[in-house]
């Protein structure tokens, strides 16, 4: 049975906008503080103009909303976007971050993130 569109939404092919302040640690120890501005639970699009290379193992540490408890959530760089004359949809410079191992607590949290964005967008309509 095909998964309803409902469920390939929050399983990963919308990014939801999600503006969080967070740190990304490198592989050789550095951090540097960005912000993610979409998510979901295959990964997010944090805005950073010194762009780390494709394939970078990278962790990510951010606040969720209300509880304001961190997570960190381990990932690669997937696809890069540096500073361009006419900007990709619109995004600043930064880069794709690909989620690797979240755990299920993780996977949890960010699925409840898309279904209440789902829910404003359907409410405003």
């Amino acid at each position: 049975m095909a998964p309803s569109q409902g469920e390939r939404r929050a399983g990963g092919a919308l990014r939801v906008p999600f503006v969080r302040r967070c740190s990304i640690e490198f592989e050789e120890g550095e951090t540097a503080s960005a912000f993610i501005v979409n998510i979901n639970v295959l990964g997010a699009y944090v805005a950073l103009d010194d762009i780390p290379p494709l394939g970078q193992r990278v962790m990510c540490r951010f606040r969720l909303p209300e509880t304001e408890q961190e997570i960190a959530v381990d990932g690669v760089v997937a696809w890069t976007n540096p500073r361009q004359q006419h900007p990709v949809h619109s995004l600043p410079p930064g880069f794709g971050v690909g989620f690797r191992g979240l755990s299920d607590d993780h996977r949890s949290r960010i699925e409840q993130i898309v279904r209440e964005y789902l829910l404003r967008q359907s409410r405003g309509h």
